[in-house]
């Protein structure tokens, strides 16, 4: 067994949740859940996710949001073309194009992507993952990825294909919850966001910074945040 994030074999027992065991890394403060669900098991759980309803009843205090965010992410890149990383309702997106810039979605659960395309039909919303539009010559300028990387089981293919999809002087924008925040109860096992198989890794800054920094990401900064969420900014 070994750590997904930094491959360190010397992972201890942390705890267990919902019939699943995570284990802590020593080297790079990695949590995460062995044995990883099998991929086609993770595929049937996200198609119509169970979280849709509750992000479509919020679209506009979203849609508001993303736009400030995607505001201050526009005066840092080169170019105009934007994509979000499970894009969801589409709400990113289409605070992107309001914005002026050439948006496009990508997400595994065909509801969401039905759902967005009916509700912001201006927008490019596509059911592909990180990983197949990476093989195709399309790039981007902007990188939005906010609560998307804590669900995968393996954060190396992701993120190597978040820096091919980026073109260079391009800015990543990527966000998971924050397992070693101050916020969080000595109980980490008891936080909410402690939720398998739906979370299956949890970053501290330390992590995810080793992670991105593996991919030859540059300029990794951590946004400051008062809730227990990593907040992470790189280029390439």
């Amino acid at each position: 067994m070994e750590c997904p994030n930094c491959r360190n074999t010397k992972s201890t027992l942390f705890g267990s949740k919902s019939s699943h065991t995570l284990y802590s890394c020593p080297s790079c403060s990695l949590i995460y859940v062995h044995p990883m669900p099998a991929a086609d098991e993770l595929l049937r759980y996200y198609q119509d996710y169970h979280k849709t309803p509750q992000y479509t009843r919020k679209l506009k205090s979203k849609q508001r949001r993303a736009k400030k965010r995607i505001w201050s992410l526009r005066r840092l890149a080169p170019g105009k073309k934007f994509l979000d990383i499970g894009c969801n309702a589409g709400f990113a997106v289409e605070a992107a194009r309001n914005l002026g810039l050439e948006a496009c979605g990508i997400d595994l659960d065909e509801a969401s992507v039905k759902f967005a395309r009916q509700h912001y039909p201006m927008g490019d919303f596509r059911m592909i993952s990180a990983e197949a539009l990476a093989t195709s010559d399309e790039r981007f300028d902007i990188i939005y990825c906010c609560e998307v990387i804590e669900h995968l089981a393996d954060p190396h293919s992701f993120v190597s294909a978040l820096y091919s999809l980026l073109n260079t002087g391009g800015v990543l924008f990527l966000t998971t919850p924050d397992i070693a925040h101050f916020s969080v109860q000595q109980n980490v096992l008891g936080w909410t966001a402690v939720r398998p198989p739906e979370h299956l890794l949890y970053f501290s800054k330390l992590s995810l910074q080793q992670l991105l920094a593996s991919h030859h990401f540059a300029h990794i900064g951590f946004r400051p945040n008062l809730k227990p969420t990593v907040k992470v900014l790189a280029r390439k």
